[in-house]
C-alpha cells in the first residue's frame, strides 16, 4: 500500500544560467604535491575544455538551505514538505523507538536519500519520474517523485510517495543502483540479514529489529527478545531480503511497479549493472570479506533464468591498489519462479549444515565440512544434498566461498560501465580486513594480499567480447595519513586532494568523466569528484556538510536534450555536533543536481573546482561548483622547451657571458671563485612567446646570477595541433652595450609586440658613492655578510672580467655604474633571431619587477619589488614611444584596513624627462650630484632643508635635493625622490601586474603584507623600523601569504582605487583546521603571489607563486567572476614558478608560459641528490596548446594559418640606411651605449613613421658599428642603422612612406637632428660637472626605392651597409 501525497515543493523560480561566456575555459584542479615523487616533479594539468561558460547560481531552495555554488536543490528529505516518511506494510507511519525499543509516538523519517534514477515519462515530455532510495532506517523505502519539466529544463516536484514493495515483504536497506538499458530503475538491498543467526539466535540483530516495524512489531512491546524473534519469524523470512530490485513507472496504470530478482543472487547488494548485451549483470557486495558476482541471463532483457558466477582473483601486483587476473567460478543456474516458490518455510539448515570451527579448523566437524570465511565470520559448512540451486541464489556469498571463489574484499561499492573502452569502473571503500595479507587465514585461501589503505580505491576491470571481466587494476586510490605526513590537513586523515572511501561511481559516456562520491569518516566533508578518465585529472566539484555522505550520483538526459548530473546528500551532521550553531542548515537530506546542460555532439563538460572547506561556516553547508564550461576537449599539458645547460647548436642555454661573449667564471654561494667552472644560470624567469611571420620565438631572461643572461630560440610549431618544440636555432642576446643585465625578473609584451623586461634590486648609488672598499659595495665587512643587493652588484663586475678577491674598488667603480641598472628593458626579437635592445631610463629606476603598457600605448605602470617600495606610472608624449614623458608616483589613502585593505590612489608628479637627456647622464651622475645626505637622529633630520624618508628597505634617511637635480632624482633615484615628495613607499614586494581592459582594471600582486604595510610592526611584532620617517599611509595586519589586488582605471588609464581581489590565508597552528605540515599558508589558497597574467578571452587570472609558505610553489587559475581558484601547475622542491603569462594567439593557438626557477635553491637543497630529483637545472616551457579564441568584442577570430600565409605573401619594402659619425669623448663603453640607443631610436622612428605602432616587427633593423680608427678615442667612427620597412601590398603606400622618409625637412631627419644634438650635449648642461660621452658631428639618410619581396625577406634585417658615403 502507498500513501499518495500531492505536493509541489521548492519551485525553481530563478533561471539557472545567469551568464553565458562564449570563450570560457575549464581547467581541472591538480592536487598539491604530497608524495616524494610529486614533490620532486613538475605537475600540471593534462587537459582543458574551451567553449561556452555557464555561471551556475543556487536556486531559491538552495539559497534557503544556505548552499554555496550552483548545485540545484530539488527537495530536502525528512523536512517539512519533503519525502522520507517511513511507512509500514499498510502504508501507515512507522514510529521511532521509545525507551528499550518500545513503540514511540514520533513518526520515523529518513534523512538518507541514496541512489536516484531520473526517467523520462513516456509520451509526456513535460513530466519525469524520479526514483530515490532511502537507505535507512529499516524498514527502508524507494520513493517515487513525479516531476514537472519546465521549458528551460528546470525540475519541480508535483507529487511524492513511497513505492509499494509490500508484495515483496518491503524493501531492505536500498543503497546504490543503476539504470537498465531498457530504462528502468535497478536498486539494491544491502547488508542482507544472516539467515543462520536469524533462525539460531534469539537475540535480534539491529536491522532485523528495525525492519520488524514494517509489520507493526516493536521489540520493547514484547516480553523479551526470544518472544519478539519468535513473532518476527512468523512474518519475516531472511530470504526475502538482499536482492537486486527493479522499479518502473507504468503509464497505463499511473503507478510505479516494483519487483525483486531472486535469480541474481542474495548478497549485501550495493549495486547491479547490466551490460549492453542485456544479459550480463555485475553485482557488487558491500561488507567485510565479501565477493564480486556476475549473472548471465538465458535471454536478453529477461532475468528470470540464467547462471550465477563468483569471481576468483589471482594477484599479480600489490602496488597502487593491486593488479589481478579474474576468472569465474560457476555457482549454477537460477530460476526466478522456482526460487520464489522455495522461500516460504525455507531455513538456513535446509541449505547448509553448520559447525563452529575448533582451534581454527573444521576437522572436528566431520567429513565433508569445508572451512569458509566471509562477512559473517569463520564457519564450517557442508552443503545439503540437492541444495546447490538454493545455495547459489539464497546463500550466494557463502556458496561462493564454499566453492573457492574470492570473498576477501572490503566494502565493494559502486559500479559503472565505460562501453567504449570495454571497462567497468568500481569502487572499494577501504583496502583492509580480508584484503590484507593473511598467511594463516581460515581455510588457507589468501587471494588478496594488499597493503592497508583505509582511503580506498577505484578499480578498472577489462571486459572481453562477451562482457566477462578478465583483469582488474587500481585506477585511482586515496592517500592515507602516515604519522602526519606533510600534505595532510588537520581533521582529515585521508589526503584532502585525493579520494577517501569511494562509494558510488558513475561514468558519463561522451564526456569521458567518472563521477566518484565519498562515504568517509576520513574527510571532514565528503566530496564528489569528477575524474577525467583520459588524462587522469581529477576535480572536486561538491562538498557535503560535515557528517554527510555524497550518494545517488548519476548522469541523465531527457528527451528534450537537456542533461543533469545528479547527486544526493545523506545524513548531514549525523553526530549532531553542529546542531543549533550559527548557519546550521538542518538535518534533512538533499536531493538535487547540476544542470540542466545542453550538450552538442562531441562536446565536453567541465565543472569548476572547489576547495576543501576549512572554516566552520563552510563545513556546515553544501558547497559546489559555480561554473560549468561546455565545449571542446583539449589535451593540454606542460612542455619543457629548454633547461639550464641544454645545448642548442653551439648555444648553451643559460650560460652567463661577459662583454666579450665568453663564459664567466662561477662564484659559489660562499664567494669562492672557481675560474675553471663556467656559470650557467638555473634561474630562468620571464619567457616570452612572439610570432614573427612564420617563425615563433621563445625568449628567456635569467634572474640570477649577474651579469644576467638572455636567450632566444626559434620554436617549431606543429600546424594542426599547435604543439611547440625547440629547434637548434638559439642565440644569446647581448646587453653589454647597456652595461649588461642586472637581475631581470618579470616582463610583459607591449601593444606593438616587443618584449619588456626588468632589472630588479637596483644597486644603492649612495653605497657606491660612500664606498671605501669593495666590501662596502657588498654591504658587509666580509663576503659572508654581503647583502643580497650588494652581492648582486659586485657580481656585475664579471661582465668586465672583474671578480671579487681580484679586483680593486677603483677599477670596479670605473666599470660598474649604479645608475646603469634598475630599469625597464625592451627587446624586439627579429626574424633572423637577432634582437634590438634598450633600457628605458624614462620609466624610472627602482627594483623593477615589470612594466605594463596600457592600450593607449602611452601609459606604463611600473611595479617595485622589495621592502618599503612604491608604485609608479609613466605617461609618454606619443603613443608607442617611451623616450619622453612624465613620471608619477602613487600616493595611497587607506579607506579600510580589513583583509588586504582598500585605498584611494592619487598621483604625485616626479618630473618630465627624455631618454636623450638621461642616456648620456646615467654613467656620469653620482648620488652626491642628486642628494645631500646626513644621519637621522631618532627619526628626525637635524639640519634645516633635509627631509626624512623611509624607502627601499634602507631605513630612515635624511636627504636634501641638490639644486637643479630634480630630473636626475626622478629618474635615477625614483623611489627616494617619490618618498621625498610624499608618495607612498611602504609596500612590500610589489610584483606582477596585468590588464583587464574590458573592466578597466589592472590586477597586481603583493607577495606578503608586512613591515611598511603594517602599523609600526614587523611581521606582527612591534617595530618602528619600517614606518619611522615615513607617512604611514598603509596600516594593515600582517599576512605572510600575500594578496592580489584590483586597481580601477579612469578614462585616461590612471589608477584611482585599489582593493583586495584575493588573499592567501595563513595556517601556522598545527591544531588549526587547514594546517599542513611544512606549509604555513592554506593549501587551497594562494601563497606569496608573484607573476600574474589575465586572459581576456576566458576572464581568467593566472597567478604564480614565489613562496616558502608552500612546500611546492603553485600556479593558479583564478576565475574573476566566480572567484574560484584552480591549481594548474606546481614546481619541484625549492623552486619558484615564474613567468606566468597568457599568450592568447600564437598562430591560432594559446599558451600559458610557466617556468621552473632554481629547483632545490630556496629550500630542500639536501634533496637534490635524491634518486627522484628533478635536477638543478631550471626549466622554461608552456602549458598548452589551447585553441585561440576571439576575446569578447573582437571582430575577428584567430587563424591557425596566419604564419603560413605570411610566409607565402609578398609585400613592398623600403630600405633605409642612417649613417652617422661619432667620437668617443669619455668612455668607449659609454659611447657604445649611445650607439645602441641610436639604433633603438631609429628603429622606433621608422616604426612610427611607417604606421607600424601595432607591429614593430614590420621594421627589421641591423646595427652596424666600428668603421673608422678606433685606436684613438677622439677619432671619428662611422656607424649605421640599416632597416627594412614593410609597407604591405600597396605600391602607393610604399611610395608615400619613401617620400616622407626622404623629405629633408620631414619628421625623420628632424628627429635625427634633435637626437644627435641632445646626445652631444653634456648631461644637465654641464651642471653636474660631467662631460659629454660622445660627439655626433654629422649624419646622412639613404632611402631606397620600394621593392616587392616575399614577407620572409621583408622581416629579415638588411645584411650590410650599402655605402658609407
Amino acid at each position: 500500500m502507498k500513501a499518495q501525497t500531492p505536493i509541489v515543493v521548492f519551485v525553481l523560480a530563478n533561471v539557472l544560467i545567469a551568464t553565458c561566456v562564449e570563450a570560457a575555459i575549464y581547467f581541472p584542479n591538480i592536487p598539491p604535491a604530497v608524495t616524494e615523487e610529486e614533490k620532486h616533479s613538475v605537475m600540471s594539468i593534462h587537459h582543458a575544455i574551451v567553449g561556452r561558460g555557464i555561471t551556475l547560481k543556487p536556486n531559491v531552495a538552495a539559497r534557503a538551505s544556505r548552499m554555496v555554488g550552483g548545485f540545484q536543490l530539488l527537495t530536502r528529505t525528512a523536512m517539512l514538505g519533503g519525502p522520507g516518511a517511513v511507512v509500514d506494510v499498510n502504508g501507515q507511519p512507522v514510529m521511532s523507538f521509545a525507551l528499550n525499543y518500545a513503540k514511540g509516538s514520533t513518526p520515523e523519517t529518513s534523512v538518507n536519500p541514496d541512489y536516484t534514477t531520473l526517467l523520462p515519462r513516456q509520451g509526456d515530455p513535460t513530466k519525469a519520474d524520479l526514483f530515490v532510495h532511502f537507505e535507512s532506517p529499516n524498514p527502508a523505502s524507494v520513493y517515487h517523485l513525479e516531476l514537472d519539466v519546465g521549458p528551460d529544463g528546470q525540475l519541480a516536484v508535483r507529487s511524492q510517495a513511497p513505492v509499494d514493495f509490500s508484495a515483496w515483504g518491503g524493501v531492505w536497506t536500498p543503497c546504490a543502483g543503476s539504470m537498465s538499458p531498457w530504462g528502468t530503475h535497478l536498486g539494491s538491498e544491502e547488508y542482507e540479514p544472516d539467515a543462520r543467526t536469524f533462525y539460531s539466535s534469539n537475540s535480534s540483530a539491529s536491522r532485523v529489529r528495525e525492519f520488524a516495524r514494517y509489520f507493526g512489531l516493536y521489540q520493547g512491546d514484547f516480553n523479551g527478545s526470544a518472544t519478539f524473534m519468535e513473532r518476527v519469524r512468523e512474518v519475516m523470512s531472511p530470504y526475502r531480503y538482499g536482492f537486486v530490485t527493479e522499479v518502473s513507472y507504468d503509464v497505463a496504470r499511473g503507478t510505479p511497479v516494483a519487483r525483486k530478482w531472486y535469480s541474481l543472487g542474495r548478497v549485501s547488494v550495493e549495486a547491479a549493472l547490466v551490460m549492453p548485451d542485456k544479459k550480463t549483470v555485475y553485482i557488487t557486495d558491500d561488507g567485510r570479506n565479501v565477493g564480486f558476482f556476475k549473472f548471465v541471463a538465458s535471454r536478453p532483457g529477461d532475468f528470470r533464468r540464467g547462471r550465477l558466477y563468483a569471481a576468483k582473483f589471482t594477484q599479480i601486483s600489490a602496488t597502487k591498489g593491486g593488479n589481478f587476473t579474474v576468472s569465474w567460478v560457476d555457482l549454477g543456474s537460477t530460476d526466478q519462479d522456482l526460487l520464489a516458490a522455495a522461500i516460504p518455510g525455507l531455513r538456513f539448515s535446509d541449505i547448509f549444515e553448520y559447525a563452529a570451527p575448533v582451534a581454527g579448523s573444521c576437522a572436528a566437524a566431520g567429513a565433508g565440512f569445508r572451512p569458509v570465511k566471509h562477512s559473517y565470520g569463520e564457519e564450517c559448512l557442508r552443503l545439503r544434498s540437492g541444495a546447490e540451486k538454493l545455495a547459489a541464489a539464497f546463500e550466494t556469498r557463502r556458496y561462493a566461498a564454499y566453492l573457492g571463489a574470492t570473498t576477501e574484499w572490503s566494502k565493494w561499492e559502486g559500479i559503472t560501465l565505460d562501453a567504449t573502452r570495454r571497462k567497468i569502473y568500481t569502487s572499494i571503500t577501504d583496502v583492509n580486513d580480508g584484503c590484507l595479507p593473511e598467511p594463516t587465514r581460515f581455510g588457507g585461501q589468501d587471494d588478496v594480499r594488499l597493503p592497508s589503505n583505509k582511503c580506498g580505491c577505484v578499480y578498472s576491470l577489462d571486459l572481453d567480447s562477451s562482457y566477462s571481466a578478465t583483469y582488474m587494476y587500481g585506477l585511482t586510490c586515496g592517500m592515507p595519513d602516515v604519522g602526519g605526513t606533510p600534505g595532510l590537513t588537520y581533521n582529515n586523515t585521508c589526503h584532502l586532494d585525493r579520494i577517501a572511501s569511494p562509494d558510488n561511481v558513475a561514468y558519463v559516456p561522451g564526456l569521458d568523466l567518472l563521477l566518484i562520491a565519498e562515504d568517509t569518516d576520513y574527510h571532514d566533508n565528503n566530496f564528489l569528484w569528477a575524474l577525467d578518465v583520459s588524462s587522469g585529472d581529477m576535480t572536486r566539484v561538491l562538498a557535503a556538510p560535515v557528517g554527510a555522505e555524497v550518494t545517488g550520483i548519476g548522469f541523465f538526459t531527457l528527451p528534450n536534450g537537456l542533461s543533469y548530473i545528479w547527486s544526493n546528500i545523506q545524513h548531514p551532521d549525523a553526530s549532531g555536533v553542529m546542531a543549533g550553531s550559527a548557519g546550521d542548515p538542518g538535518r534533512g537530506g538533499y536531493v538535487g543536481y547540476f544542470g540542466p546542460f545542453r550538450l552538442g555532439k562531441g562536446e565536453a563538460l567541465g565543472l569548476q573546482a572547489i576547495p576543501a572547506p576549512v572554516e566552520t561556516t563552510s563545513k556546515l553547508v553544501v558547497t559546489s561548483s559555480a561554473k560549468a564550461v561546455i565545449g571542446k576537449y583539449v589535451p593540454a599539458s606542460y612542455t619543457i622547451l629548454a633547461r639550464s645547460g641544454q645545448r642548442f647548436g653551439d648555444t648553451v642555454w643559460g650560460a652567463n657571458l661577459n662583454s666579450a661573449l665568453q663564459p664567466v667564471a662561477t662564484i659559489t654561494s660562499n664567494w669562492q671563485l672557481l675560474r675553471n667552472k663556467s656559470e650557467i644560470s638555473n634561474s630562468p624567469d620571464f619567457s616570452s612567446l612572439t610570432a614573427v611571420c612564420d617563425k615563433t620565438f621563445f625568449s628567456t631572461h635569467f634572474e640570477y646570477a649577474n651579469p644576467a643572461a638572455m636567450y632566444t630560440q626559434v620554436l617549431a610549431q606543429e600546424p594542426t595541433t599547435g604543439r611547440l618544440s625547440a629547434t637548434s636555432d638559439a642565440a644569446f642576446v647581448d646587453w653589454s652595450a647597456w652595461g649588461g643585465l642586472l637581475t631581470p625578473c618579470a616582463g610583459s609584451i607591449t601593444p606593438w609586440g616587443t618584449r619588456l623586461g626588468s632589472e630588479e634590486y637596483e644597486p644603492d648609488a649612495r653605497a657606491f658613492a660612500n664606498a671605501k672598499t669593495v666590501e662596502d659595495i657588498g654591504g658587509g665587512p666580509t663576503a659572508a655578510q654581503f647583502t643580497y643587493d650588494g652581492g648582486n652588484a659586485l657580481k656585475m663586475g664579471r661582465l668586465y672580467d672583474l671578480y671579487y678577491g681580484e679586483m680593486n674598488l677603483t677599477e670596479f667603480k670605473a666599470a660598474v655604474k649604479p645608475y646603469l641598472y634598475g630599469y625597464i628593458t625592451e627587446a624586439k626579437i627579429q626574424y633572423d633571431n637577432s634582437a634590438v635592445v634598450q633600457k628605458h631610463y624614462t620609466l624610472g629606476r627602482v627594483a623593477t619587477e615589470l612594466g605594463l603598457v596600457m592600450p593607449d600605448k602611452r601609459t606604463v605602470y611600473i611595479t617595485d619589488d622589495g621592502s618599503n617600495v612604491g608604485f609608479f606610472k609613466f605617461v609618454a608624449d606619443r603613443p608607442g614611444d617611451l623616450t619622453a614623458g612624465n613620471l608619477y608616483a602613487a600616493k595611497a589613502t587607506q579607506i579600510s584596513g580589513s583583509g588586504g585593505g582598500t585605498f584611494r590612489i592619487s598621483w604625485i608628479w616626479l618630473a618630465y624627462g627624455t631618454q636623450d637627456q638621461l642616456v648620456a647622464a646615467a654613467s656620469v651622475v653620482q648620488f652626491p650630484d642628486v642628494f645631500d645626505a646626513e644621519l637621522p637622529a631618532n627619526g628626525s633630520c637635524l639640519t634645516p632643508g633635509f627631509r626624512a624618508i623611509n624607502a627601499g628597505g634602507r631605513g630612515c634617511e635624511c636627504l636634501r635635493l641638490r639644486p637643479g637635480s630634480e630630473v636626475f632624482a626622478a629618474f635615477f633615484e625614483t623611489r627616494r625622490y617619490a618618498a621625498y615628495l610624499g608618495a607612498t613607499t611602504e609596500w612590500s614586494k610589489w610584483e606582477g601586474i596585468t590588464l583587464d581592459a574590458a573592466r578597466r582594471k589592472i590586477y597586481t600582486s603583493i607577495t606578503d603584507v608586512r613591515q611598511g604595510m603594517e602599523d609600526f610592526k614587523d611581521r606582527g611584532a612591534s617595530s618602528s623600523k619600517f614606518d619611522m620617517c615615513g607617512s604611514n599611509d598603509v596600516r594593515l595586519e600582517y599576512n605572510r601569504c600575500g594578496c592580489v589586488y584590483s586597481l580601477s582605471l579612469d578614462g585616461s588609464f590612471s589608477a584611482y582605487w585599489m582593493e583586495e581581489l584575493v588573499c592567501g590565508t595563513p595556517a601556522t597552528n598545527p591544531a588549526a583546521p587547514g594546517y599542513v605540515a611544512g606549509n604555513r599558508c592554506l593549501m587551497d589558497r594562494i601563497a606569496n603571489p608573484d607573476n600574474v597574467a589575465y586572459s581576456p578571452e576566458h576572464d581568467l587570472l593566472v597567478i604564480g607563486e614565489d613562496t616558502s609558505e608552500h612546500v611546492n610553489d603553485v600556479m593558479w587559475a583564478y576565475d574573476i567572476e566566480t572567484r574560484a581558484l584552480t591549481r594548474i601547475f606546481s614546481t619541484p622542491y625549492g623552486s619558484e614558478t615564474t613567468s606566468a603569462y597568457w599568450y592568447g594567439n600564437i598562430n591560432g593557438f594559446a599558451y600559458i608560459a610557466a617556468t621552473v626557477q632554481h629547483p632545490y635553491g630556496e629550500s630542500d637543497t639536501d634533496k637534490v641528490n635524491d634518486p627522484l630529483s628533478f635536477g638543478l637545472g631550471g626549466a622554461s616551457g608552456v602549458i598548452g596548446p589551447l585553441p585561440a579564441v576571439a576575446a569578447p568584442g573582437s571582430p575577428t577570430s584567430p587563424s591557425r594559418s596566419t604564419g603560413l600565409k605570411c610566409a607565402s605573401m609578398d609585400t613592398y619594402v623600403v630600405e633605409v640606411q642612417v649613417t652617422y659619425q661619432s667620437a668617443a669623448v669619455s668612455s668607449p663603453a659609454d659611447a657604445a651605449r649611445l650607439d645602441a640607443y641610436v639604433c633603438a631610436r631609429v628603429d622606433n622612428m621608422l616604426v612610427r613613421l611607417s604606421g607600424a605602432v601595432d607591429d614593430a616587427s614590420r621594421v627589421a633593423v641591423r646595427c652596424v658599428t666600428g668603421k673608422g680608427d678606433t685606436g684613438n678615442s677622439t677619432s671619428l667612427q662611422r656607424n649605421a642603422v640599416l632597416a627594412r620597412v614593410q609597407l604591405g601590398p600597396s605600391a602607393a603606400e610604399a611610395r608615400v612612406f619613401q617620400q616622407k622618409a626622404s623629405d629633408p625637412s620631414g619628421d625623420l631627419r628632424s628627429e635625427l637632428a634633435a637626437l644627435f644634438a641632445a646626445l652631444s650635449t653634456a648631461p644637465g648642461g654641464g651642471a653636474a660637472g660631467a662631460p659629454t660621452a660622445a660627439a655626433f658631428p654629422g649624419f646622412s639618410v639613404q632611402i631606397a626605392q620600394p621593392r616587392f619581396v616575399r614577407r620572409s625577406e621583408a622581416y629579415t634585417p638588411p645584411a650590410g651597409v650599402s655605402s658609407w658615403d
